[in-house]
C-alpha cells in the first residue's frame, strides 16, 4: 500500500528502519511494496536468494526472514525480498513477526543450505508444523510461475551482513546410530557407553579446533524403513539428544542446532534392491544410513 501524504511519510520513517507497523483499526498497514523484478545480476563469489509468500501461503501475519540469524526483512502475503548471500553454509529461518521468539533462537535457528555461485535460489513461505512458517526450496520454473503478480516489499532495512571471508564446513563428525543408541531408541538414558565416549571425543576436538566456530549442526538420518513420519521423528529425536550431550560436555548450547531429516540423503541406496526378502541382510546392509552427523560451520584463520 503506497502512502501518498508527505507528513505521514516523514511520521513512518523511524518505523520502517526498525520494521515495526502501525496499526489502523486492528489490521496491519505496510508500505513501499512495488513490481519491481528480481535481480539476476549475481556476483561471481556469491550468491543470490529470493524469499516470497504467495497470497495464501499461511494463515497468520506478517513473517520475518532470517539469514544466519540476522534479519532479512518482513513478508506480507503477496510479497517478497532478495538478499546477496555467500553460497555456502547460509542459514535461513522464519517466524511471525508479533510472536515472542527468544533472540538466541532466531539467532541459531533454521536450517542450513548449499547455493549455487552466481545464480539466484528461491525458497517459499508455507505452514510448517503447529502452523508455524517454514521456508520450502523450489526451483526457478516453479518460483516463476508462482511469483507472478508478486511484488517487492522493501520497508524495512535488512540488517543481513555478507562477509567478506564467507563461513565454511570446518569439519563433519559421522557417528554410527548403532554405536549411540540402542536399536530404535533415541533417549540419553538408550545412549550406550561407547555413544557417550564418542560425543565427548568430538566435544574435545571441537573445542581444539582453530577455526572460528559460528554454528554446530547436528542432524540425524534413519535407513528407509517405516513410515516417513517416524523415521522423521526417530532422526529428530536422536539429534536433540545427541545436542543435549554436546552441551552437556560445556559446548554453547546456543551455537548447536539440530534437525532429523529421516531416511533422506542415504549412504546405501539399494539394500532393498539386494535384500528384498531377507530383513537381517536388510538391517546390516542399512547400517551406514543410521546415523548422526555433527557438522561444524565457521572461519579458518589465516
Amino acid at each position: 500500500m503506497m502512502i501518498q501524504h508527505k507528513k505521514l511519510w516523514l511520521f513512518m520513517l523511524p518505523l520502517l528502519a526498525t520494521g515495526c507497523v502501525y496499526k489502523n483499526a486492528n489490521r496491519e498497514v505496510w508500505i513501499d511494496t512495488t513490481d519491481t523484478v528480481y535481480s539476476t545480476s549475481v556476483p561471481d563469489d556469491k550468491s543470490s536468494v529470493v524469499f516470497y509468500r504467495q497470497a495464501n501461503a499461511i494463515d497468520g501475519p506478517t513473517v520475518n526472514v532470517y539469514v544466519n540469524g540476522q534479519y532479512l526483512g518482513s513478508l506480507q502475503p503477496n510479497a517478497y525480498r532478495q538478499e546477496t548471500v555467500c553460497a555456502q553454509n547460509q542459514r535461513f529461518f522464519a517466524e511471525f513477526a508479533n510472536k515472542d521468539v527468544a533472540y538466541h533462537e532466531k539467532a541459531n535457528s533454521g536450517d542450513y543450505y548449499n547455493l549455487p555461485e552466481a545464480a539466484v535460489s528461491f525458497f517459499k513461505i508455507v505452514q510448517g508444523e503447529n502452523g508455524r512458517p517454514a521456508l520450502q526450496a523450489v526451483s526457478p520454473e516453479q518460483a516463476e510461475q508462482e511469483m507472478k503478480g508478486v511484488q517487492s516489499q522493501h520497508h524495512t532495512l535488512s540488517r543481513v551482513q555478507t562477509a567478506a571471508q564467507c563461513s565454511t564446513v570446518l569439519k563433519k563428525y559421522t557417528l554410527q546410530a548403532s554405536a549411540l543408541f540402542k536399536f530404535d531408541r533415541s533417549g540419553y538414558k538408550d545412549m550406550l557407553p561407547k555413544g557417550k565416549q564418542e560425543i565427548a571425543a568430538v566435544s574435545e576436538d571441537i573445542k581444539q579446533n582453530p577455526g572460528r566456530i559460528s554454528g554446530i549442526q547436528v542432524i540425524g538420518y534413519t535407513d528407509p524403513e517405516g513410515s516417513n513420519q517416524y523415521n522423521n521423528k526417530l532422526s529428530l529425536a536422536r539429534a536433540k539428544t545427541v545436542k543435549e550431550a554436546l552441551s552437556g560436555s560445556g559446548l554453547d548450547p546456543n551455537l548447536i542446532t539440530s534437525e532429523g531429516r529421516g531416511e533422506n540423503d542415504l549412504i546405501v541406496t539399494d539394500c532393498r534392491a539386494k535384500h528384498p526378502k531377507d530383513a537381517a541382510a536388510r538391517k546390516e546392509c542399512d547400517q551406514p544410513n543410521r546415523r548422526v552427523e555433527i557438522i561444524l560451520h565457521g572461519e579458518k584463520n589465516n
